[in-house]
């Protein structure tokens, strides 16, 4: 008897959360029920690409991805293949963050209907010979910073706000930069 291979996305994510309208920032990954603290939300996966690569992949794709090393990153490779776990937004007061470097958990209880988000500072680093990372940012929290640059993990606030929940990459980093 024949072998059927399914196609399954590259990444898991938690039968908890759903993608949704924002109504003001295109979709987003809402919970459909209340989540713990701590709970695993999504295991991100896809195709190891380096930063430069992935730059040269075109607007559709490029961001897409999570930087899982200071040259590498882990997501598609065409812009038809976006999976759920593309649709995570950008917060400068996030309810999510990283346990090593392709988990996303909770770093409070999240409540039903409540937007999955974290802050892009937890995964962003300036890769020699990229180009320099700037977004705007449009989270509109009372502590947004305006801009998320592949720097911002750099700074001290940060370090400590997201103590144990950057990119294990990026921990490594501040660790170095503490000693």
């Amino acid at each position: 008897m024949k072998k059927k291979l399914v196609k399954r996305p590259f990444s898991w994510m938690n039968s908890k959360l759903e993608v949704r309208n924002t109504k003001k920032y295109g979709q987003g990954v809402f919970a459909k029920k209340d989540i713990k603290r701590n709970e695993l939300l999504v295991i991100f996966g896809g195709y190891i690409k380096s930063v430069i690569e992935e730059e040269k992949l075109g607007d559709l794709i490029y961001n897409e991805s999570v930087q899982v090393s200071e040259n590498y990153c882990i997501g598609i490779l065409n812009p038809n293949a976006l999976e759920d776990s593309s649709f995570f937004n950008h917060s400068c007061n996030p309810n999510a963050g990283f346990h090593g470097q392709i988990f996303l958990v909770a770093m409070k209880n999240i409540q039903k209907r409540e937007q999955v988000v974290f802050d892009y500072a937890m995964v962003l680093f300036k890769t020699k010979s990229a180009k320099f990372f700037k977004m705007e940012c449009l989270c509109e929290s009372k502590n947004c910073r305006r801009y998320v640059t592949d720097d911002d993990w750099k700074k001290p606030e940060l370090q400590k706000k997201y103590d144990g929940y950057f990119q294990w990459y990026l921990q490594e980093q501040i660790k170095k930069l503490k000693t």
